[in-house]
């Protein structure tokens, strides 16, 4: 109990300040997510640069497929994380160990078969997105590669996510930090020394990932006493895993159905040419840069809602909420401006020869998705919130409604807007799960308030 106390205190999330425990928790995870997204820009840089137009739209031809993929891993390992961060607010440190040790045990063979199956499936789905022939080489090199690292990334996702479940989300983005340089490295290693393609692309993130999570199981086993465990605690047990996989499951089914709108999105858009790939592949990969302080922001919801729900504090939640709306809103209006003034000069840093139609492209796609980020904040904070207070079955259906407005925008509209409408289809799909997200929380927050949960 110490020990948690001890923690706890570094960035106390259940008294005293709201803003402050956000902004420590948020800005440490902020770099990481620049820093991860950075080393994903400068892989896309090296391939456009380096190997040429249709590389890069190869690369990004795979995104519904790997969005598919880490997005799965992604939300398991959060789900799994939950559970720790509410033993954690209760102070049971006991039953922490418990849920930490049952967890490992089921992500073992979760990502396992993840694994598996997606390497068996990767042609298929290939063929399924209509990848154009002439960027299919370039794809299947890289996303076998990446299928084939899953568990180099769930190793860290899942170390990661565990540590933020306890407050601590400094030492995630060390580990980032460092694995951003070592990929970094490795690109230019494998890319321009061995002239290994977009594979070395793929292979300079897995080998990152995999040593950035090496980092963190180094950092558990010494500086973290309530994570140590024993072979008892690796035992599963049927009434953790229970609860475990009803919190993950839900968290990672919402990623799959988003994730298959993507897919669909892609199917779009790789059907219009090489061109219009490569243009939103540019886009994408600012979109993920530039998004990176929203998201920073509104993960700070997961443990302060995980930790406050254990501790009761359920007004404290709500308050918490409503200040990462001013935050997110303020930010939107500063980022638009800046994709707005300074799309067309970033996006031409991808591409070696300043293909004209290639920046309209991607400054277009940009600009649509950043527009939309005032109500990417408003679906992810509610959708955190509701996570991390174990309301995750209500999330699922946010996920078929954010897939329902990208196969507005991509099946719909482009039959009447052309490209437009890929461009609209995120911002759709965000408005949609918005409108359905907040008044779910303000029902479930009534219950909370009554004691009926």
């Amino acid at each position: 109990m110490e020990e948690m106390q001890s923690a706890t205190n570094q960035n106390n999330m259940l008294s005293g300040s709201i803003i402050k425990p956000i902004v420590n928790f948020a800005l440490p995870v902020f770099f990481g997510n620049l820093f991860q997204q950075m080393y994903n820009l400068v892989d896309t840089v090296i391939v456009g640069r380096s190997l040429g137009t249709y590389a890069l739209a190869g690369v990004g031809s795979t995104t519904g497929l790997s969005f598919l993929v880490i997005s799965l891993c992604t939300g398991l390992c959060n789900g799994l994380s939950v559970s720790v961060s509410q033993k954690y607010g209760a102070g049971d440190t006991a039953g922490l160990k418990k849920n930490f040790g049952n967890a490992i045990s089921l992500a073992l063979i979760l990502f396992t078969v993840i694994t598996l199956v997606s390497v068996l499936l990767c042609k298929p789905v290939l063929i399924l997105t209509k990848t154009p022939d002439d960027i299919w080489d370039y794809a299947y090199s890289y996303i076998i590669v990446i299928l084939l690292g899953v568990p180099a990334t769930a190793f860290y996702n899942f170390l990661a996510s565990n540590l933020r479940a306890i407050g601590n989300s400094k030492t995630p983005v060390t580990a980032l930090v460092i694995s951003s340089f070592i990929n970094i490295g490795l690109d230019i290693l494998f890319i321009l020394v061995f002239n290994m393609g977009t594979a070395g692309a793929a292979a300079a993130t897995v080998i990152a990932q995999f040593l950035s999570g090496v980092f963190l199981l180094t950092y558990c086993r010494k500086k973290v006493d309530v994570l140590h465990i024993g072979k008892e605690e690796l035992k599963l047990s049927a009434d953790i895993s229970g609860k475990q996989i009803s919190t993950a499951f839900p968290m990672a089914l919402q990623g799959i159905v988003i994730s298959i709108g993507i897919l669909i999105v892609q199917t779009a858009t790789n059907g219009m040419g090489s061109l219009y790939v490569a243009g939103s592949t540019a886009g994408n990969k600012l979109y993920g840069v530039m998004s990176a302080p929203i998201d920073a922001v509104c993960q700070a919801m997961v443990p302060f809602a995980g930790q406050n729900y254990g501790a009761g504090n359920y007004d404290r939640i709500h308050q918490g909420l409503k200040r990462i709306m001013q935050i997110t809103w303020t930010l939107t209006a500063a980022l638009i401006m800046i994709a707005w003034l300074l799309g067309p000069l970033m996006i031409g840093i991808f591409i070696d020869d300043g293909d004209a139609d290639v920046i309209r492209y991607g400054h277009q796609f940009l600009l649509f998705f950043v527009c939309g980020y005032g109500f990417l904040s408003v679906q992810l904070a509610f959708c955190f919130v509701l996570q991390g207070c174990g309301f995750a079955k209500y999330t699922i259906l946010s996920g078929v409604l954010e897939t329902a407005g990208r196969i507005m925008g991509a099946v719909v509209l482009t039959k009447v807007l052309g490209y437009t409408g890929i461009c609209l289809a995120l911002p759709l799909a965000w408005i949609f799960t918005s409108v359905y997200l907040v008044p779910v929380y303000f029902r479930c927050r009534r219950k909370l308030k009554g004691g009926k949960i």
